[in-house]
């Protein structure tokens, strides 16, 4: 319990106001090779499997949201997931404004959720309201398991720990990394003939000068 309460307030960083830089980038190295370590070895197989059949499937939408910090992970992740296959959306919970997303989730959709401690309670009960409608989740979490678990059908949970008071998400972005390259390769032609495309469409676009502006081509990194 204290571990899934805990905060920067309360997690005490491995070096102090005196340490060395030296210090500071062992600490780094050892804690970062430890919490990667501890994710893979600890991840279940069967898990990653199911998410990895539930993004692949063509009939089904994907949309990812996550919390305050966790959204970068679900827009990160939609980026690689829209060059690999159609169908994908971020979705930016927002209380009171999300009515059309809310309304439109069910069976046709896979939900990628991302909640770490101090677990954002509007994202589970969006999480909640989604699996109540019908769609899948596929949840990204630490070890401690964000309550959104309950609604879950796939947990892949990874370490959060960091030389400083605030969780990292190094392990976590791992985790979204083996979600793209087995999903990559899962897809396989298909795949490949819409990264083909991507990039025919950012040269084209390139070529034409359509590129300056607003807007973020597909392909964009």
């Amino acid at each position: 319990m204290q571990a899934r309460q805990a905060s920067p307030l309360t997690l005490s960083p491995v070096i102090g106001a005196d340490s060395p830089t030296s210090e500071l980038v062992e600490a780094a190295r050892q804690v970062g090779t430890a919490t990667l370590g501890q994710t893979f070895a600890a991840l279940p197989e069967q898990e990653v499997d199911h998410a990895v059949g539930l993004i692949c499937d063509p009939a089904k939408r994907i949309a990812c949201f996550g919390g305050r910090f966790s959204q970068l992970l679900a827009e990160y992740l939609d980026l690689r997931l829209r060059v690999l296959r159609p169908g994908t959306i971020v979705h930016i919970p927002t209380p009171g404004r999300d009515t059309g997303f809310r309304v439109d989730v069910g069976r046709r959709d896979v939900c990628v959720v991302f909640d770490f401690r101090r677990y954002q309670e509007d994202t589970v009960e969006l999480a909640r309201h989604a699996h109540e409608q019908g769609a899948k989740i596929v949840l990204l979490t630490d070890p401690w398991l964000s309550p959104a678990a309950e609604s879950a059908d796939v947990v892949l949970p990874a370490r959060v720990e960091a030389p400083s008071p605030f969780d990292s998400i190094v392990a976590p972005v791992a985790l979204v990394e083996t979600l793209v390259a087995a999903v990559h390769a899962r897809l396989g032609p298909a795949a490949e003939e819409r990264m083909r495309a991507a990039e025919d469409t950012l040269h084209h676009a390139s070529a034409g000068g359509s590129c300056k502006g607003s807007g973020r081509p597909v392909w964009a990194s």
